[in-house]
């Protein structure tokens, strides 16, 4: 044996016999160990963060602390040992004697909650005055709660309804595009199965002609139709109601004299009837009357 190798089997044999078996714990594996430690916090103590403004808090206690080290090769005649400092959470009891009955009643509740989350046969009743927690078989897609009897689907959280596809909603079915197509191979396959592949198409379909609609077309003012401006000048007339309107700022435009709008120096789009027009091209004449 080393003089290095010595002399850590001595600090350890020391470590060992000054600390109990709680407060000190030598590693298996690597020549090392943890240490146990609870420090007490003078009065008054304050920490302070920097950030936008300066933030003071005031600290009552710290949580049980946990000192790992590990002794290299070559200590102590050359490197140093290597400290990780790490905190544990308070254990239930703990958090019970330093807070009130409220605090700790919400708390453990709290606790519950984290607690079934991470079980994948627990989901929770979708009703608002509800929100029991409900047990599930493997792959169900039926959820009774126990509380309120409410039966529903467990992926789209309505009313349970059987062998059919989940509805979804315009937003939804958005939201289920940009899903899908970031999902991974896995989860694609979860989706296929949650919506029908019909529907997934019909969502990246429709999403698809929204972003075209929002791209190229402006809605109606007046009954909200989507209107396509190919060429011509920018007085429109909607194929839907026929309300004539300005393509530039979407103002309602009067049947007697639409123009009009073009040619008042008060208004945002005066001279403005040919802006975005490519004059060279051979086309009708406008004039104040209409046809």
């Amino acid at each position: 044996m080393s003089e290095d190798q010595e002399a850590q089997e001595d600090e350890l044999l020391a470590l060992a016999s000054i600390y109990n078996e709680e407060e000190f714990r030598r590693s298996e594996s690597t020549q090392g160990g943890e240490i146990q430690l609870c420090l007490e916090l003078a009065k008054d103590f304050k920490i302070y963060l920097k950030g936008g403004k300066q933030t003071e808090y005031a600290v009552s206690f710290l949580p049980p602390l946990v000192l790992n080290f590990e002794l290299p090769l070559d200590y102590p005649s050359t490197s140093a040992p290597a400290f990780t400092l790490s905190s544990k959470w308070l254990s239930r009891a703990q958090v019970k004697l330093l807070v009130g009955e409220e605090l700790f009643a919400r708390y453990d509740r709290l606790l519950l909650q984290s607690s079934l989350d991470l079980m994948a046969d627990v989901v929770y009743c979708p009703r608002k005055m509800c929100h029991s927690a409900v047990m599930t078989e493997p792959n169900a897609t039926m959820g009774i709660c126990p509380s309120c009897q409410f039966a529903f689907c467990v992926l789209c959280k309505r009313a349970y309804h059987g062998v059919s596809e989940c509805q979804t909603t315009a937003e939804e079915l958005q939201s289920l595009r940009e899903d899908y197509l970031s999902a991974s191979a896995e989860g694609k396959r979860f989706l296929e199965q949650r919506y029908g592949k019909m529907v997934i198409q019909r969502a990246i379909e429709e999403s698809f002609s929204r972003e075209w609609l929002d791209q190229n077309c402006k809605g109606c003012p007046r009954c909200g139709t989507n209107i396509q401006k190919i060429d011509g000048c920018n007085k429109m007339t909607c194929t839907s109601c026929k309300q004539y309107f300005c393509w530039l700022c979407l103002s309602l435009l009067t049947h007697g004299n639409p123009y009009s709008h073009f040619n008042n120096t008060a208004s945002p789009c005066y001279n403005r009837l040919f802006q975005g027009v490519n004059m060279n091209d051979e086309g009708d004449v406008w004039s104040d009357e209409e046809d």
